[in-house]
C-alpha cells in the first residue's frame, strides 16, 4: 500500500488524484550530518531494540508528543494514508482486529471466523462503546467498512461483493473471490470502526478540524487547534485494559521543524516523538533527557523507481545497469542508520508472526537469492560491468533525471550517493528537487514525468503480508509508472491471494517476484528501522512501526 505523502499541503492539493490508489509515504526527514559513501563520522548504528520499549507501572497526567511530520490532513481513518494521520486516528479510532507490537494479529472490537473462502462473519465484542456513550452495532461496521471501500483503502476490497449486517452483532462480508488479504487489512485502519450516524451527518467535513469523528478508542478528540496542535482526553469507559489511556491527556505538537524538534526532545519539552529524523540521530543517540530507539520490525524502506517507458533508462538492460551502480551498504550506514534492501519487498514484510516457518524458508531463499545479486552492486567490479552493460545497451552520456523532495536534506543526500556511483559507471545524472506539490503531483499524474527519469521515495506497507506490497508488480498501481505487465505475474498474484495456504502463497509471489525483479522497475534500496525517542522515566512505548495502526500512544506512561 505505497503511496507519496510528501506534505500536509501537498496531500491537501492532490488528495483526489491519490485516493484511487493505495497507501504508502515519502518520508520528510532531513539529512545526516557528516561525508558521502563510506564515511566513518557517525555513530554506531544501534541494534534493533525489542518492539515494546520498557514497561509503564502507572498513569501520568499529560503526555506531550511530537509530531515531526506536521499537522495531520484528516484524521478519517481510511483516508490517513500519512504519518500523522494515521497516528492520531490511531489512538481515537478503535480496528476491527488488532495489530500487535510484533505484527501478530488478533481481536480487537470484533473477533473473526471464515466458515468458507469466500465468507468472512465479524462478531462484535459486547461493551464496545462510541465516547458518546452509544453501543457499536452492526451498522456502524457496516457502515464503516463501506465508507473504507469508498476511500483511499479501496483497492483493499476490489473482491468485496456484498457487506451486510447478519445478526444483533454479527457482520458478514461475502466475497467474488478468495482473499487472504483482506482479513489482515481488518487490523489496519482500513478496519477502522466509527459511528455511521456521525459520519452521514459530517459528511464530508468527517477528520476535519471543524468536525472531528466518533469512534470507541482509548482517547477522545478533545480540540484541534489548526497549526498549533491537537489535544486527546482520556476516554474513562475504554474498553480494551490492555490499551486502556495510561495519561489523562495527550498535547501532540506539530514540529515538523527539525531543530525545534531536537530542542524540544533535549530539553523534555516534549515527552517524545515516532519518525525521528535521522538527521538527529548524532545527537539524540547522546541525550541524557530519554532514550533513542531503532524499533523493529519496520516495514519502511527507501525505494526507486523508474518514471516512464522510455528515455535513457527505457530498457531493463539499461535499468539493470544503473542499479548496480547503487551501494546499498553506504545509503544505510551513511543515510539512514538502517540495514539494506536488496529487493522490491521489505524482509519484515514476510518475516513475522503472521508467516508460518515453511513459508519463511520459502521466502528466505528466494531473498537470499536477490541479496547474493545486490550486494554486490557498487562495488568496483559491478561498477565496471555496469559502464560495459550501459554501452552494449546503447547508453551514450544522455542526461538521466532524478526526482527528489525539495528540502528533504535525506532523501538529497541519498541522491547524491546514488548520484556519485552512477557517474563512476558513465551515468549522468541530474537530481532535480521538487517542491511538495510538484512531488506529489509527479506520483499521481503521467504527465508530470514525461521529463523525468527515476523518483527517490520512501514507502511503507501496513499489513505484515507480501501480498500488499506485490501491488507494485500490477498494471495501474502505483510506483508501476512504466506499465509494467506480465500476464504470468498477474495469475500467479491473483492466485496467491486466492489462497489460504502461507507456504503455497510463499511459492507463487516468489516466482512473480523473480519474474518481475528481471524488469528492474521498483527497487528497494535499503530497509528503515523505526526511529523513535522516548523521555526518561516512561515506558510501555511501541518501538516497531506497527505503532502507526494500534492505539500506541496510549500505552505509554511512568515506569515507578
Amino acid at each position: 500500500m505505497r503511496v507519496p505523502q510528501p506534505s500536509f499541503r501537498a496531500r491537501s492539493a492532490k488528495r483526489k488524484a491519490a485516493l484511487c490508489i493505495g497507501i504508502g509515504a515519502s518520508l520528510m526527514i532531513a539529512g545526516c550530518s557528516g561525508g558521502g559513501k563510506g564515511s566513518g563520522a557517525f555513530p554506531a548504528i544501534p541494534s534493533p531494540t525489542a518492539s515494546v520499549v520498557g514497561t509503564a507501572k502507572s498513569d501520568i497526567a499529560t503526555l506531550n508528543w511530537g509530531l515531526p511530520y506536521g499537522e495531520p490532513n484528516t484524521i478519517d481513518p481510511p483516508n490517513t494514508g500519512y504519518y500523522s494521520s494515521s497516528l492520531v486516528s490511531s489512538a481515537l479510532c478503535d480496528n476491527l482486529l488488532r495489530l500487535n507490537a510484533d505484527y501478530s494479529i488478533t481481536d480487537g472490537v470484533a473477533s473473526l471466523r471464515q466458515p468458507d473462502s469466500r465468507t468472512l462473519t465479524l462478531s462484535i465484542r459486547k461493551g464496545v462503546k462510541f465516547w458518546d456513550g452509544s453501543q457499536v452495532t452492526p451498522a456502524d461496521v457496516v457502515w464503516s467498512l463501506e465508507h473504507a471501500r469508498q476511500g483511499l483503502t479501496g483497492f483493499l476490497f476490489r473482491n468485496v461483493d456484498t457487506i451486510k449486517a447478519s445478526g444483533p452483532s454479527e457482520v458478514t462480508v461475502r466475497l467474488t473471490k478468495p482473499d487472504s488479504l483482506l482479513p489482515k487489512e481488518l487490523a489496519s485502519f482500513a478496519g477502522a470502526v466509527q459511528q455511521k450516524s456521525f459520519g452521514e451527518k459530517t459528511g464530508k467535513a468527517l477528520g476535519s478540524p471543524a468536525k472531528g469523528l466518533m469512534c470507541t478508542g482509548p482517547y477522545a478528540l478533545k480540540e484541534w487547534k489548526p497549526g498549533s496542535s491537537i489535544e486527546l482526553e482520556k476516554n474513562q469507559h475504554y474498553w480494551d485494559p490492555a490499551f486502556a489511556a495510561k495519561a489523562g491527556h495527550v498535547s501532540l505538537k506539530f514540529l515538523s521543524d527539525s531543530t525545534a524538534l531536537t530542542q524540544a526532545l533535549l530539553s523534555g519539552e516534549v515527552d517524545g516523538a515516532y519518525e525521528v529524523p535521522a538527521a538527529l540521530v548524532p545527537a539524540l543517540s547522546k541525550a541524557t533527557s530519554g532514550t533513542l530507539t531503532f524499533g523493529a520490525p519496520s516495514q519502511q524502506y527507501l525505494g526507486l523507481s523508474p518514471t516512464r517507458s522510455g528515455g535513457p533508462l527505457g530498457s531493463p538492460e539499461l535499468r539493470k545497469a544503473f542499479y548496480m551502480t547503487i551501494d546499498r551498504k553506504a545509503l544505510a550506514k551513511s543515510v539512514y542508520h538502517g540495514t539494506a534492501n536488496y529487493t522490491a519487498l521489505n524482509v519484515d514484510v514476510w518475516n513475522n508472526p503472521t508467516t508460518s516457518a515453511a513459508a519463511k524458508t520459502v521466502r528466505r531463499k528466494a531473498y537470499d537469492g536477490f541479496r547474493s545479486e545486490g550486494s554486490k552492486w557498487g562495488s568496483k567490479a559491478a561498477l565496471s560491468q555496469a559502464r560495459s552493460l550501459a554501452k552494449k545497451a546503447g547508453y551514450q552520456g544522455q542526461p538521466i533525471t532524478l526526482a527528489v523532495l525539495a528540502g528533504d536534506a535525506t532523501m538529497n543526500q541519498a541522491a547524491v550517493l546514488i548520484q556519485a556511483s552512477a557517474k563512476e559507471a558513465g551515468f549522468n545524472v541530474k537530481i532535480r528537487p521538487l517542491d511538495p506539490a510538484a512531488y506529489a503531483d509527479t506520483a499521481a499524474n503521467p504527465a508530470a514525468r514525461e521529463k523525468l527519469d527515476l523518483y527517490l521515495n520512501v514507502s511503507f506497507n501496513v499489513a505484515p503480508d507480501p501480498l500488499e506490497a506485490t501491488e507494485t508488480f500490477l498494471p495501474g498501481t502505483y510506483f508501476n509508472f512504466i506499465g509494467y505487465k506480465n500476464q504470468t505475474v498477474i495469475s500467479l498474484v491473483a492466485r496467491a491471494r486466492a489462497t489460504a495456504d502461507t507456504t503455497e502463497q510463499a511459492r507463487l509471489l516468489t516466482e512473480a517476484q523473480s519474474t518481475y525483479e528481471k524488469n528492474y522497475g521498483f527497487q528497494g534500496l535499503v530497509q528503515i528501522n523505526e526511529i523513535s525517542f522516548l523521555k526518561k522515566g516512561l515506558g510501555g512505548a511501541t518501538a516497531s512501526f506497527a505503532y502507526l495502526n494500534q492505539p500506541s500512544l496510549a500505552r505509554i506512561g511512568s515506569i515507578k
